[in-house]
Formats: structure tokens, sequence, C-alpha cells
């Protein structure tokens, strides 16, 4: 009797043992899956916002949200007073809306055409296109710059791979736009040439055709307005262009975001 009441207590300290350890077990891993950290992703794309919209991303029918992709002319680079489109436009905006401004700059110095179609494929920028009711894009710059250094009969045919390879660019990048958000305005800005005093007018006819492809191409969505910028900044290179020989200044960006802004403003005082 005495040996039957002892392993009835040994195995009732057992129990008592192993709840103990299985809660202390089921705690350690409460701990460990909150606590650990998360495997990293891969680096966030720079975006900056205006003072409006810092608290905000989500849609909100007092709103207007525009979002900016592309290069550095989308980013603001030049611009002495560090407004670019983002300052611009906003403040243009608000002359045919009573509704709030927001802005998101996703502009990267440097960007080429495959470098946007990767950001739009690797969905990074998904609840920023989602949101938006206004994306600006500002790209190919870079994609054709590097052509001007080359001489004639190399140009022809590397400026024949270069459009075609950045035509292809931007129809992904519009299925992609727009399998996110099929509803939103996009405002495409054409090429300017910095270096107009420069070049020779066979440059000029490969500017041209640039242009003509890309507002051809973009027209084809149906909610899309190609902006042209060369015919602004022509004749007013000392004027509009910033000290580095090749960005707008501060007065170049007003005055693209003016064209913009008479360009959109139906539309915008509609939203």
């Amino acid at each position: 009797m005495l040996k039957k009441s002892m392993w009835y207590s040994i195995l009732a300290i057992a129990c008592a043992g192993f709840i103990v350890l299985a809660s202390g077990f089921y705690q350690a891993i409460m701990i460990t899956t909150m606590d650990s950290p998360q495997p990293s992703s891969a680096p966030p794309i720079p975006i900056t916002q205006t003072p409006e919209d810092s608290t905000q991303l989500s849609k909100n029918p007092n709103t207007i949200q525009l979002l900016i992709l592309g290069d550095s002319v989308a980013k603001g680079t030049g611009d002495e007073k560090s407004k670019g489109f983002s300052g611009y436009l906003t403040e243009n905006f608000k002359n045919n809306t009573s509704k709030e401004i927001l802005v998101q700059n996703a502009g990267i110095d440097g960007l080429e055409s495959l470098g946007l179609l990767e950001q739009l494929q690797s969905q990074r920028l998904e609840k920023l296109i989602t949101n938006s009711d206004v994306i600006l894009i500002s790209i190919g710059g870079n994609d054709v710059r590097s052509i001007l250094t080359l001489n004639t009969l190399e140009k022809e045919e590397e400026f024949n791979v270069r459009l075609n390879t950045y035509q292809n660019n931007l129809k992904l990048m519009f299925k992609e736009l727009r399998k996110t958000n099929p509803n939103s305005i996009i405002v495409f800005l054409g090429l300017y040439n910095p270096y107009e005093r420069a070049t020779s007018l066979e440059d000029a006819r490969l500017l041209n055709t640039w242009n003509y492809n890309t507002q051809q191409l973009v027209e084809e969505d149906g909610k899309t307005i190609f902006i042209p910028t060369h015919d602004l900044l022509k004749y007013n290179l000392e004027r509009y262009i910033a000290q580095d020989g090749l960005h707008p200044n501060s007065a170049g960006y007003q005055v693209l975001a003016n064209r913009i802004s008479k360009s959109v403003e139906i539309i915008i005082s509609g939203l």
C-alpha cells in the first residue's frame, strides 16, 4: 500500500512538472516570436513628404493625393529653394480645389526607365499608387543622355536600341500602374535639352523623335496627359537651368509646374 501511494505521489509530481515545463516553453515561444527581428527587406525607396502629408497615407475623400515618380527632375534636384514639383504643384493646385493636397515624392537621382519599372514591379509603392489621384512621372532623360557623346553613325544605331528598350519599359510601367490603380490621372513629362546651344541639328531631331514616340505611347492610356517641356526651356536656358547645367532651377520648376497646373486644372477642380 505504501509503495502504491509512493508511485501515485511520484506520478502527480511528474505531471505537475510537465505542466510547468510546457507553460514555460509556450511563453518562451511567444516571447521569441514577438521580439525576434524580422528578416530585412529590400532597401526602402526614398520618399519625401510635404508637411501636409506627414500624418496620412490612406485615401481620404477630403484630400487630393499626388504621387511623383521617376528621376532627379521628379525629385526636384537643382531647385535652390528645395521645392521642386512637390512644392509648386501643391501651391498651384490649391487655387483649383478646397481639398487638402498631399504629396508623396519618390523621385531618385539617376533613375532610368528600367529602374522605375523595377520599383513598380516590386510593389513597394503599391499603397501609394492605390491611393493616388494624380501621378506625375519624369523619366527617360538618363536613358538618352549618354547617347549625345557618340559619333553620328554610332549615335543613330544606339538611339534606336535605347528608344525601343525605353518604349518597352514604358508599356510595362503602365501595365503595372493600371493594374494597381486604373483611375488615377497620370501626368507624363516630356524631355528638354539642357545642352541646346551645344548640340547639333541631328541631336535635336533625335530628341524630337524620342518625345514624339513617347507622347504617342503614353496617350494610348486614355487618362494620361503628356506635358511638353522642351519649348519652355529651349530659349530660356540661362533663366531656367540650375548651376549644374542639367536640372531646372527654382524658376524652371515653377514654369513647368504652371504648365502642368493649367493642363489639369479642370480635372483637379472635379476631384
